[in-house]
C-alpha cells in the first residue's frame, strides 16, 4: 500500500482515472469499490478523496475527461461547416449530423481503451447515470444544443423549434443506444448483424439519423 504522502503525488491523479474509465466500463459505476479502483490504480483510498473529493465526483471527472473534448470537437466540426456554407448558414443535414455523432466515434481512435470498452464506457455513460451530467460540463452541452438548434432550424425551416429540439434529441438516443447495446444486437441475431467498424457504424448512423430529422410531420404539435 503507498505511503499516505504518495495520495497527494499529480500522477496518482492520472491512475486513479485511467483505472476507473476501465472498471467502470467493464463493470458499471455502482459495482466498483473504491478499494478496487485504488488497488487498480495502485493507491491509497485517501488518493480519491484527496484528489476528487468523492466517488461520485471522480465519475464526473471520468465523464468530463471524455464528453468535454467531444463537445468542443463538435462545435469546431459546426464553425467549419458554417464557414463554408457562408452568408446563408445553410449546412446540408448529412454534414450537420456528422458533425454532431461523429465526435463520439473520432474519441474511439484518440482512447487508451480498446473499441469494446470504450464503447461499453459511453454507454454506460448515457444509460446508467440517466442523463445526469456533471455541473462542469453542463454549459458546453447547452451551448452545443443551443448552436445545433439553430444549424437545423436553417436547414429545416419547415419544422417548428420544439420539433427540432425533439428531434435532436431522438438523434442523440440512437447512438446512445448504439453504444449502450451494441453486444445485445449480436447475441438476439445470432451474428446476423455481421461485425461493422466504428466508422461503418457512424455512417450507418448518419443515415438514419439524416432520414428521422427531415421525415413528415403526421401531427401539428406534440
Amino acid at each position: 500500500m503507498p505511503a499516505p504522502s504518495q495520495a497527494r503525488d499529480p500522477s496518482t491523479r492520472l491512475r486513479l482515472l485511467e483505472a476507473a474509465e476501465v472498471l467502470f466500463a467493464s463493470h458499471g459505476f455502482d459495482s466498483v469499490s473504491l478499494r478496487l479502483l485504488t488497488r487498480q490504480a495502485k493507491a491509497n483510498l485517501a488518493s480519491v478523496h484527496y484528489h476528487f473529493g468523492s466517488k461520485e465526483a471522480l465519475i464526473d471527472a471520468v465523464i468530463a475527461r471524455y464528453v468535454s473534448p467531444i463537445n468542443h470537437q463538435r462545435l469546431a466540426l459546426l464553425d467549419n461547416e458554417e464557414r463554408l456554407a457562408g452568408p446563408s448558414g445553410f449546412v446540408p443535414l448529412r454534414p450537420l449530423v456528422l458533425a454532431f455523432i461523429g465526435p463520439v466515434f473520432s474519441m474511439i481512435r484518440q482512447s487508451e481503451l480498446s473499441e469494446k470498452l470504450f464503447f461499453k464506457l459511453m454507454g454506460r455513460f448515457m444509460s446508467d447515470r440517466g442523463y445526469r451530467l456533471p455541473e462542469s460540463v453542463t454549459p458546453l452541452f447547452q451551448e452545443v444544443s443551443r448552436r445545433f438548434s439553430l444549424a437545423l432550424q436553417r436547414s429545416l425551416p419547415a419544422l417548428p423549434e420544439h420539433l427540432i429540439l425533439w428531434r435532436l434529441h431522438f438523434t442523440f438516443g440512437v447512438f446512445a443506444h448504439t453504444f449502450s447495446h451494441r453486444e445485445a444486437l449480436a447475441q438476439v441475431t445470432g451474428g446476423r448483424a455481421g461485425n461493422p467498424s466504428a466508422e461503418e457504424i457512424l455512417q450507418h448512423a448518419a443515415d438514419y439519423c439524416v432520414a428521422g430529422l427531415q421525415a413528415p410531420v403526421s401531427i401539428p404539435e406534440l
